[in-house]
């Protein structure tokens, strides 16, 4: 599968200096728009220039980018759009909130 922009559906942040995604508690974080993954990255005490914002699609988060164990935190819109994309492509997966916040899933594939 490749990353066509069809099969892309969210956006993380990587911190440059690291070499690693940013994450939610245990899970790589994945937001529905690069303006949400720039919120985020921000709220977690990274400056501008001190990471960028790379697309996600299916076949990322198949492969691990994140290297979070196959589990991923998404907010509404990115798991709205994961959704469609991997049933488009009989991805099967479990999801749930995180902690009762219903704004954030926690999605292992």
């Amino acid at each position: 599968m490749t990353k066509q922009p069809e099969n892309i559906f969210g956006y993380s942040g990587f911190i440059l200096d690291e070499e690693c995604y940013e994450y939610n508690e245990n899970a790589c974080f994945i937001a529905g728009t690069k303006s949400l993954a720039v919120e985020f990255m921000n709220n977690s005490f990274h400056s501008q220039g001190s990471y960028r914002i790379d697309p996600i699609s299916l076949n990322e988060v198949i492969e691990d980018f994140g290297c979070s164990c196959g589990e991923f935190a998404m907010d509404t819109q990115a798991f709205t759009k994961f959704s469609e994309v991997a049933e488009r492509n009989n991805l099967e997966y479990e999801a749930a909130d995180l902690d009762g916040n219903s704004s954030i899933k926690i999605v292992n594939i």
